[in-house]
């Protein structure tokens, strides 16, 4: 092998890894934080709907008292460890009244990218509560606890408000 194989070897190698190098870029700058926002839409959608269901008051605590409260109260003893534990049963009032402030506040945090992680541990929380004690076993919400805890550990990514407010505030003590 000539000194000018290896050179034109090497100059095909590197750039090689410079379009990996400039893909790898544009994904984590651009796909990266396009995606984040597309799934705080839409995760924020799924429980924003369900938040305008119930507004009429009448209607949603029916809603609660007949469907999802029995559910629950089916639900409320679970074995863990091997004990027996009976969780406490909301009045539907209640279950109604925060479930509707929840699903039509929460969303807005994720929509907005502002306090996205607060507002995707309440929804994951809530989503917790659905899964275990009113409808148990739903496959769509391993996909929504999949989503709002992506959203819980990586943030909202750049295209929100709390990238910027952390760019301006935190600035300084993120980078030790």
């Amino acid at each position: 092998m000539t000194k000018e194989n290896i050179t034109t070897e090497r100059s095909f190698k590197d750039k090689l890894l410079d379009i990996a190098a400039y893909k790898i870029k544009f994904t984590e700058k651009f796909l990266g934080p396009v995606m984040l926002l597309i799934t705080r839409i839409y995760i924020g959608n799924i429980f924003f709907k369900s938040g305008l269901t119930k507004l009429n008051p009448d209607t949603t605590t029916a809603l609660f008292e007949y469907e999802y409260i029995p559910a629950w109260e089916a639900n409320a003893t679970k074995t863990i460890f091997g004990t027996e534990i009976n969780f406490p049963v909301p009045s539907a009032e209640f279950a109604a009244m925060s479930s509707m402030l929840a699903e039509l506040s929460l969303p807005i945090l994720l929509f907005l990218g502002f306090g996205a992680r607060l507002g995707a541990l309440g929804l994951l929380g809530m989503t917790f509560v659905i899964e275990i004690f009113v409808y148990p076993g739903h496959s769509d919400h391993r996909y929504w606890a999949l989503l709002l805890g992506l959203i819980l550990i990586s943030g909202p990514g750049k295209l929100s408000i709390d990238h910027l407010l952390r760019k301006k505030f935190l600035k300084d003590r993120m980078e030790s």
